[in-house]
C-alpha cells in the first residue's frame, strides 16, 4: 500500500514520483528533496495519482521541541518574538567528507545536513515565512563541498525574527549538543540546553523572580518516530488528519534553497514563495 524512502536525498523525488505513479503511499524522510521544484514533482505525481504523501520531519514531535512549542500558548510565555540557534558542532567524527552529503548537487548543501530539523521547527513555532537572507562565513574545511560556515535570519509573517548560524569544525559541542534554541516570548523567554544523555529546558515568565527548569531524560526519538508513522499508517487507512503531509517537507527546502541563493548573492533578500510560478493557487498553507 505505500513506501518508506529513507534513501539519498538525490533521488528522493525519482523514487517518490515513482511509487506515486504505481499508486502507492509516500512517506518520505526529511529533506524532502533537494530544491523546491523536486518537492512540487513530488506532490503533484501524488495529487495526480490520489495518494498520500508525508515527510519525516520529526524534530517538531520530540517531547522537549513541543514543548517550547506548547509554551507560546498565552497563558505561558505568548507569542514568540524572536529566536536565535548556533549549530556549531565537530561533524568530523561523522565522516561526510567523502560521502554523498559534502556534495551539495547531491544532498542540497550546508543546511540539508545540518539545519533541516531547526529550520522545520521554526515553522512549527513561528507560522509561514516570508523573507530569508543569509551568507557565508570563510572556508574552513576544503573537504566540503558547499561552503561550510553559514549565517542566515528567516522573517515570518508575524514579524518573528528566527536567525540560525553553523558550522561544521567546532570542537566543542558534538551534533547532539549543537541547536539549542533560545526564544524572547512576549511574557518571558526560553533557552533549551542539550546534552548528549539529556536535554534541559528552561523558561521563566516576566512576572516571575525565578526560571523553572524542566528536564528531558528520554531525548524523544522513538516518541517522534512513532507519532509520525502511526499518523502516517492512519492517514492511509482512515484519512485522518495527521500530523505532518508535505506542506511541512516542501516550505522547509524553500527556507534551505532561499538561504542559499541569499548567501551566494552576498546576503541579498529572498522573497517567498521562491518560485511563485509553481504554486498554482495551492500555497500549502493549510493542510
Amino acid at each position: 500500500d505505500a513506501v518508506a524512502i529513507t534513501a539519498a536525498n538525490f533521488v528522493h523525488a525519482e523514487i517518490a514520483v515513482a511509487a506515486a505513479g504505481a499508486g502507492l503511499h509516500v512517506f518520505c524522510e526529511k529533506a524532502m528533496a533537494r530544491t523546491v521544484p523536486e518537492c512540487w514533482d513530488m506532490v503533484r505525481a501524488c495529487q495526480t495519482n490520489g495518494v498520500k504523501l508525508m515527510i519525516g520531519h520529526k524534530r517538531r514531535l520530540r517531547p522537549p521541541w513541543a514543548r517550547m512549542i506548547e509554551l507560546t500558548d498565552d497563558a505561558l510565555l505568548g507569542d514568540v518574538l524572536a529566536i536565535n540557534v548556533a549549530e556549531y558542532c565537530d561533524n568530523r567524527p561523522y565522516d561526510f567528507f567523502d560521502k554523498w552529503w559534502s556534495n551539495p548537487n547531491l544532498s542540497g548543501g550546508f543546511f540539508h545536513m545540518h539545519g533541516v530539523h531547526v529550520i522545520d521547527w521554526f515553522r512549527a513555532m513561528c507560522g509561514d515565512a516570508e523573507r530569508v537572507t543569509a551568507l557565508y562565513g570563510p572556508q574552513h574545511d576544503e573537504r566540503y563541498g558547499f561552503p561550510d560556515i553559514i549565517h542566515a535570519t528567516f522573517q515570518f509573517r508575524s514579524g518573528t525574527l528566527a536567525s540560525l548560524s553553523g558550522g561544521l569544525s567546532y570542537p566543542i559541542h558534538k551534533f547532539r549538543e549543537s541547536q539549542g534554541p533560545w526564544g524572547e516570548c512576549r511574557h518571558g523567554g526560553f533557552k533549551l540546553v542539550p546534552h548528549m544523555d539529556h536535554i534541559d529546558l528552561y523558561w521563566q515568565r516576566l512576572d516571575e523572580e525565578e526560571p523553572h527548569c524542566e528536564r528531558f531524560d528520554d531525548l524523544g526519538f522513538d516518541h517522534a518516530f512513532g507519532l509520525e508513522t502511526s499518523d502516517f499508517v492512519r492517514w492511509v487507512q482512515e484519512n485522518r488528519t495527521p500530523c505532518l503531509t508535505w506542506v511541512e517537507g516542501l516550505r522547509c527546502v524553500e527556507l534551505m534553497e532561499a538561504a542559499y541563493r541569499s548567501a551566494e548573492t552576498g546576503g541579498q533578500p529572498m522573497e517567498l514563495p521562491l518560485y511563485p510560478e509553481l504554486e498554482s493557487g495551492d500555497s500549502g498553507d493549510s493542510r
